[in-house]
């Protein structure tokens, strides 16, 4: 994961502020009355449909808990629907381990968005609007406005973070899952107003609407899934053109990183290789919390290296509780992030495992067996770049050898006199193999040998 520039904590310390106000109407609103009955029944819808978000980007997921919100746009006034949203998205945070400064600006973004929507089914019924459309078609609207301010709100905040982290640029692409993305949260939030408008005239049409509802939203993540595994594919497409670029390792591991982290979290991520003897592990390549390490070495026993030679490629959803079902041994981390989720491929060259490639997130359940399956096929990219690499060096080695084993003849070819013979193979015994002292010995065909 890369460092969070000074501007994102600006930006963040702002949607702060923002939110301050109607959660302080919230909080108002709970100590001044006592609170709905209703307004438990909806954060605890929040906080269920949040469970199982659809990952749109590395730190962008998208759930169905607008749903329950625009439920609350009706019912609720907009400073307890911003506590109750709030308060929701903390809940699910804190279960699923995200980091404080994602805590907190999820929260306030989530209360922010909850509460401008709610304003704006305020303001539209207030108006004269009902004199044209009668009461019906005046709600109508006004949820179909809110619907649309939160979906533009929540797009609105998640890109401009992603724009301010520097993960994102307003490219072809970017603009293309924008408009996906909005266009399925719009999809959820009109049919979620029509359906509370007609279920609050008869509670009978829950039955076909639950259905619908959940056939509905099983579509959409289809369609996501789908879209991310093209983009884990063009992102194997990217590695492979990383790979054939450069001939320099530590290069090309950079390289990979990079694709990496678009696509995945990688707060902590390194690419190892066996010792010549097989029972220590270097780490190449080493990224802990966005910084790179100078490599290192250590013994393989006990490493998630050796554990996926030994098991093959590991997904590791929560640390813990994984390493034990798996049989691993204790796991320490081995930088300043503590990683609740792993994902090792082991490098292989051929029928031999020559060392490992490995992701890690602060959150528990950041993977699942497409991101395996993608460091897998990266594993594989980055053993062909090693062995490139090898080749290069001793094919470079003995080429070098080659030419000074030519010149030392020529030079030798010129000589006449033994002394100066033997003088410029002592130099150039020094000069290529580097040693302390070199001496050359002549046998003249008696019992000892001249120095």
């Amino acid at each position: 994961m890369r460092p969070i520039p000074a501007r994102a904590y600006v930006f963040i310390a702002i949607t702060c502020l923002v939110a301050a106000p109607f959660v302080a109407l919230g909080v108002q609103d709970v100590l001044g009355d006592e609170p709905p009955t209703v307004a438990f029944y909806i954060w605890a819808l929040c906080v269920l449909l949040s469970l199982r978000p659809i990952r749109i980007a590395p730190n962008v997921e998208l759930s169905a808990s607008e749903v329950a919100v625009l439920a609350g746009v009706v019912l609720l006034p907009p400073g307890t629907l911003a506590l109750v949203a709030g308060s929701a998205r903390l809940v699910n945070d804190l279960v699923t381990r995200k980091s404080f400064i994602r805590i907190v600006r999820n929260s306030a973004a989530q209360a922010i968005s909850a509460g401008v929507a709610a304003m704006s089914f305020q303001l539209v019924i207030m108006s004269m609007l009902d004199r044209i459309t009668g009461t019906v078609g005046e709600v109508i609207i006004a949820g179909a406005v809110a619907a649309t301010a939160l979906v533009v709100l929540d797009l609105g905040q998640i890109i401009a973070l992603q724009l301010i982290l520097g993960t994102e640029r307003l490219t072809r692409s970017t603009i293309g899952w924008i408009g996906r993305t909005g266009r399925a949260q719009l999809l959820w939030g009109l049919a979620a107003v029509i359906t509370i408008e007609i279920v609050l005239i008869q509670p009978w049409f829950l039955l076909p609407a639950v259905p619908l509802f959940l056939l509905g939203y099983l579509d959409i993540r289809a369609r996501f899934v789908a879209e991310r595994r093209a983009r884990l594919l063009a992102t194997l497409v990217e590695v492979g053109h990383a790979v054939g670029a450069s001939l320099d390792p530590n290069e090309v591991f950079r390289n990979v990183y990079r694709q990496v982290v678009a696509v995945m979290d990688a707060d902590n991520f390194f690419v190892a290789t066996l010792g010549p003897d097989g029972s220590t592990v270097r780490y190449r390549f080493l990224v802990d919390g966005g910084r790179e390490l100078d490599p290192v070495e250590r013994a393989k026993e006990g490493t998630l290296v050796g554990a996926a030679i030994e098991h093959g490629p590991l997904l590791l959803k929560e640390v813990e509780r994984d390493a034990r079902r798996l049989g691993l041994p204790d796991l320490e981390s081995w930088g300043a992030v503590v990683e609740q989720s792993i994902i090792v491929a082991p490098l292989r060259q051929r029928d031999t495992f020559v060392g490992a490639i490995s992701a890690q997130s602060r959150r528990p359940a950041a993977y699942d067996e497409g991101d395996l399956q993608l460091l897998a096929a990266i594993a594989n990219e980055a053993a062909i770049a090693l062995e490139r690499a090898n080749l290069y060096d001793r094919t470079a080695t003995l080429s070098r050898r080659l030419f000074d084993l030519h010149r030392i003849g020529l030079a030798i070819s010129e000589k006449t006199e033994l002394v100066d013979v033997t003088k410029l193979v002592a130099e150039s015994v020094v000069d290529l193999l580097k040693p302390a002292v070199a001496a050359v010995y002549i046998d003249k065909g008696g019992d000892t040998l001249d120095l």
